[in-house]
């Protein structure tokens, strides 16, 4: 087995598996307070991004030699988020110690796009058709993990609080918005795949794709259908044309049958509600607060604009009504949490990477699904936390080391695109 199916295996079933066993919640957190800490900072994805790292490193990765070869702007981007994920987190925050903690896995998350930049440059992109397969896998675990945890709780009285909180319920998630965001992500992916790919059919691809929009719509994830949307926008203002007749009708039809089953298999709770009649009254309420969420984070920032308040500050300096892991916009996070110094620096190299390897992720065949995948987790990361916890941040930087592995690939190095813009 090669990189691509290591590396699906342990995203897409290892890892979101082993998370559902550590922390099998059926309320919003864990007691005790450290472990509901390891929980939210998704610690243990954080540990298998360190060890595909010293797995680069054992094969002849250096971080030395990366760096000596990034353009001056990206040097500089580098420079200016470093400062800001260390002058705000030691100076500012309330909790220096979860907001370095923050501040250090940043750099983790860093170092594992460089490390599978590493480890992918040698592989043919063509060998990516052996990842999709195993986030469908883990799909089908996390499919079997919900159904026991739905039909096989505990008894209400033995939960903290006395109350069992579906919506918290979900193996080894945060919520179920993040459940969703997963499944949307890779239902992303294979949809594109569908779309623009190869014209054989895939009896594989169509179950998968059924399974990973099914679990998408009975999730009610709105940002993820959204970002589904876009990333076909996307696809097809890259290309320049309209899929074929017949795979537009194949998409529609299994997507219908999808959002059936999601109704099918309703659990009749508001929180797994695509649109309920409440949503439409305002736009607050169709927002589901984040606008109130995104005035008083903004409003927060204003109060330490240079440096912000340090990695992670939503979750102790902005209350509206209940404390957020982070603002639900990844502007806004930057912001609160690295103040104007580390947004910028973060933003540059988040703009880049995408102008640097769309071209390449668009073109061919082999990488469309997975950069549809990318630009889905980057699209909802507008309007939830995907470059907040690791598991998500883990799929971005598996995508952008892939796709910047298969430019260098092509012959066109970064320092080119550097001097080209």
């Amino acid at each position: 087995m090669d990189l691509y199916g290591w590396l699906g295996i342990a995203i897409g079933v290892v890892m979101p598996v082993l998370s559902a066993m550590i922390y099998p919640t059926y309320m919003h957190q864990m007691y005790p307070a450290w472990a509901e800490w390891t929980r939210l900072m998704e610690l243990p994805f954080v540990a298998c991004e360190i060890v595909i790292i010293q797995a680069a490193v054992r094969a002849g990765y250096r971080d030395g030699e990366i760096l000596g070869k990034l353009p001056k702007d990206i040097t500089a981007a580098l420079a200016l988020l470093t400062i800001g994920l260390i002058v705000g987190s030691t100076f500012s925050s309330k909790n220096v110690a979860a907001s370095l903690a923050l501040s250090i896995t940043t750099v983790v998350h860093l170092r594992l796009c460089a490390a599978i930049f590493f480890l992918a440059r040698p592989v043919q992109p063509e060998r990516l058709s052996a990842f999709f397969p195993w986030l469908g896998a883990g799909l089908v675990a996390l499919t079997l993990l919900t159904i026991w945890k739905f039909q096989l709780p505990p008894p209400e009285w033995t939960v903290p609080g006395g109350t069992i909180e579906w919506a918290s319920a979900m193996p080894g998630f945060i919520s179920v918005r993040h459940f969703g965001s997963w499944t949307g992500a890779i239902a992303a992916g294979l949809m594109i795949a569908m779309l623009y790919g190869k014209r054989e059919e895939s009896r594989l691809g169509d179950l998968l794709y059924l399974l990973a929009a099914g679990l998408t719509f009975w999730s009610g994830t709105r940002a993820a259908v959204l970002a589904m949307a876009v990333v076909a926008l996307i696809a097809w203002a890259s290309l320049r044309r309209l899929p074929d007749a017949r795979a537009i009708v194949r998409v529609g039809s299994l997507s219908a049958l999808a959002m059936l089953g999601a109704i099918m298999f309703d659990p009749g709770l508001a929180e797994f509600t695509l649109f309920g009649r409440s949503d439409v009254h305002d736009a607050s309420a169709l927002a589901s607060g984040r606008l109130e969420l995104w005035h008083d984070t903004f409003m927060r920032w204003r109060d330490a604009p240079v440096f912000g308040w340090g990695s992670g500050s939503t979750f102790w300096e902005v209350y509206t009504g209940w404390s957020h892991t982070q603002p639900h916009n990844v502007v806004l996070q930057f912001l609160i949490s690295w103040g104007l110094v580390g947004a910028a620096g973060g933003l540059w190299l988040l703009g880049r990477a995408i102008g640097a390897t769309h071209r390449t992720g668009m073109k061919d065949d082999a990488l469309r699904p997975l950069t549809g995948t990318l630009y889905a987790l980057l699209i909802m990361s507008l309007l939830e936390g995907m470059l907040y916890y690791p598991r998500f941040i883990m799929l971005v930087m598996i995508g952008f080391g892939v796709l910047f592995a298969a430019r260098e690939r092509a012959n066109v190095p970064l320092v080119r695109q550097s001097r080209a813009t």
